[in-house]
């Protein structure tokens, strides 16, 4: 024992002899602020993969959130980001496999040929080298959704879901601060506001604020939830609007809380009449704004879909043109010569446009053959909220971890119908509601996951008595 000592002393000293060495030689680097920077990320990574569970995830997503909003730094992390998630995939994928885990069930297997198609697509693409890269961004998202989510959830739900009430509380204070008060709008325009309010944290308030212990949090949960329902308005953003009114209503349906449902109606009543008594040419002003911006979006003359009917009639021609496999996973060519930009790894002008639907934009990324497993997914996904509903209508209880997960993905799955970052792993949005989908069909009530690729033993197969049980917040 005592004679291996000398030798690990002196491996310490050889591994600190090179690094000193390594940064002589290369001195000159230190003064690069994009090497510098590199350097930081790294020793990020390295602080978080140490305690994977607790902290990768807070990571992930402050990467993609970092990348994704107006903010100073923004283009490093739009880099920088796909290392977090590489890492956290393949380091997830390697612990989760390596302990006595839940296996792969069939989401998982699902996902799997979603992959496949998406890579098959991509060699049909007039851009193959980007559509390739895009659907390897796809698979390094859904293999950290199916590994590192659970580690960072499954066994800690407790902490994991009072930390997500804490965000959320944070989010909606901070946003307020900057669009409010500062007129700053860190969320960029007003559709990624009301995507980030009504999607990721309107639905985790409405259930923190039910499942409160004690008044005092419980009020300053609800001061959180009006005003993250105050900020959707505020985005004056459709798809946000449509969102939080059902996760509303199904929330309180489904427990039976009619009255709750009631009250929230009056209150919306009593402030537009108080507002209408005091000021009632700002009122009607107001009113009319608010039915051409949410209602027409400028397209009055086009109808109530105005805004939408040019985008979905470009994709749907383009869905007719390549009606198999697509256009290429993550590319919509616009009419330019695909040669003018062969090389570009990431969306550009060519090959990125609007197209009003997340269900349109897989449809026409991998044709109508290649939207199969696609379409499985989402329909196992929505099988998943259902069971959520049914277990809500019959308990009226909402002490259950699902619920909130179930409500996420019910928010992102009708805002999807009208914006299209819900295959987009490049949107902070696109990761959290898959993150949230995932999970789902861990904690929905009554599952059991299907093992891929041979049988469970009984010492590794876990318990799921205790799957979805809630700790009373705090």
């Amino acid at each position: 024992m005592n004679s291996a000592k000398p030798l690990q002393w002196a491996g310490i000293a050889l591994g600190l002899s090179l690094a000193l060495y390594l940064v002589y030689t290369h001195v000159q680097y230190f003064g690069d602020v994009s090497f510098l920077g590199g350097i930081l990320l790294l020793e990020i990574i390295i602080a978080s993969v140490w305690k994977f569970d607790q902290r990768f995830f807070i990571l992930l997503m402050i990467a993609f959130l970092w990348a994704g909003m107006p903010v100073p730094l923004k283009s490093a992390w739009t880099t920088g980001r796909w290392a977090v998630l590489c890492v956290g995939s393949v380091v997830g994928f390697v612990v989760w496999t390596r302990a006595p885990r839940r296996p792969f069930g069939l989401l998982h297997l699902i996902a799997l040929f979603c992959i496949f198609t998406a890579f098959v697509s991509a060699t049909v693409s007039s851009f193959v080298q980007m559509a390739s890269l895009k659907a390897l961004s796809l698979f390094l998202l859904f293999l950290y959704c199916a590994a590192g989510a659970r580690l960072a959830v499954l066994g800690r739900e407790d902490r994991f879901f009072r930390g997500v009430v804490w965000g959320s509380e944070i989010a909606v204070y901070v946003s307020a601060i900057c669009y409010l008060g500062l007129d700053q709008h860190i969320w960029g325009n007003p559709n990624s506001l009301g995507a980030a309010m009504s999607i990721g944290v309107f639905p985790i308030l409405l259930w923190g604020w039910l499942t409160s212990d004690g008044p005092g949090v419980k009020v300053r949960r609800l001061a959180a939830l009006l005003l993250c329902a105050y900020l959707v308005r505020f985005s004056m953003a459709r798809a946000g609007m449509v969102s939080v009114v059902l996760v509303t209503v199904i929330f309180c349906a489904c427990l039976h809380r009619y009255k709750l449902l009631v009250q929230m109606g009056a209150l919306v009543l009593f402030l537009v009449a108080v507002g209408g008594m005091l000021a009632p040419e700002a009122l009607n002003q107001q009113l009319g704004d608010l039915k051409d911006t949410v209602l027409y979006k400028g397209h009055k003359e086009e109808g109530v879909m105005g805004s939408r009917r040019t985008p979905w009639e470009k994709s749907i021609a383009s869905i007719k043109e390549h009606p198999l496999f697509g256009t290429g996973y993550g590319t919509s060519p616009t009419g330019v010569n695909p040669g003018l930009s062969f090389g570009r790894v990431s969306s550009t002008a060519e090959t990125e446009r609007e197209h009003g639907s997340s269900y349109i934009t897989i449809a026409e990324w991998v044709g109508l053959l290649g939207a199969l497993p696609f379409v499985a997914l989402l329909a196992m996904t929505v099988a998943n909220v259902w069971k959520v509903c049914a277990l809500m209508n019959q308990t009226a209880d909402p002490s259950n971890y699902s619920i909130p997960l179930a409500m996420v993905v019910l928010a992102g799955l009708c805002h999807a119908s009208f914006e299209d970052w819900l295959f987009a792993a490049g949107s902070y949005v696109c990761v959290y509601f898959w993150f949230f989908a995932f999970l789902l069909a861990d904690l929905v009530p009554g599952s059991v996951a299907v093992p891929i690729g041979g049988v469970v033993s009984g010492a590794s197969r876990p318990s799921t008595s205790g799957f979805g049980a809630v700790v009373p917040n705090r």
